[in-house]
This record gives C-alpha cells, structure tokens and sequence, in this order.
C-alpha cells in the first residue's frame, strides 16, 4: 500500500484557508471545507467579492523557493486554473510563519522565469520553484 500524504496536507492547508483570515482586509468571508481548485475562500469588502487561493509549505523554510504548481496528472492545476484574485502564501518555520499576499496577475508574471521542476506524491506534480527574494514586496503582517 503506498503512503499518500494527502489528507495530513489537506488538514494543514484548511488550517492555513482559516489563519490566513488574520492577515487579511475584510467585512465578511465564505468558506467551507469542500475542496474546490479554482479557489480556497472569498473575502468581502463592501461591494466586492474576493477570492483567495492559500497555500502553506513547510520545504520553503529550508529552500528559500515557493513551489507554485502549474500542472498535475499532466492536466492544469494551481496557478494554470484557478480563478483566484490572490495567492495567499505562507512559509511555515518552526516557531512562526511567513506570509505572503501576491495578486495572481503578478504571480504569473513572476514564474514567467522560474526554474521548473516535478515533485509532490509520485512526482505527478509539476511546478515553478520562485525564490521568495522576487516576493519581499508582498510580505504582509497579522492584522
């Protein structure tokens, strides 16, 4: 039987869909824990509706590069399909966390040079390895 770390990454990733709330401008917010690709939330401010892709990674604390997916079972995934307005992006260390709020327009003009490379449960996954240097800019802090 082959290990998948699926649902422990889906456990961590809906804790992050709600810490990412601290940081974060709002009035209202929908969330609920069916998975969906396109989007992880959306917040409200006044009139407008804004969707929020989350994304936690604990390899980028040791590397420096956040691992932004762009294919997966040779099908778009991450950045190539979602329908978020934001990437919400956080470096977990060990004793605290980084945070990252990057409109998805720049993100995609981030990655244009990014080195490529597989990874993730069997190497299905295919993705930019963005050094966060290039996101200093977007670094935010807990409201």
């Amino acid at each position: 039987m082959t290990y998948s770390k699926f649902h422990e990454q889906l456990n961590q990733g809906q804790k992050y869909e709600l810490e990412s709330l601290k940081y974060l401008d709002y009035d209202t917010y929908e969330h609920d824990k069916k998975y969906r690709k396109e989007y992880d939330l959306v917040i409200i401010k006044g009139d407008k509706r804004i969707k929020i892709e989350v994304k936690s990674d604990r390899q980028a604390s040791k590397t420096g590069n956040l691992a932004i997916e762009y294919e997966c079972n040779k099908k778009g995934s991450g950045i190539t399909t979602t329908e978020a307005d934001y990437w919400i992006y956080f470096i977990v260390h060990e004793n605290y966390e980084e945070c990252y709020k990057i409109p998805i327009e720049d993100l995609r003009d981030l990655v244009k040079n990014c080195r490529k490379v597989s990874g993730g449960d069997g190497m299905r996954s295919k993705m930019y390895l963005l050094n966060k240097k290039s996101c200093k800019d977007y670094l935010i802090k807990k409201n």
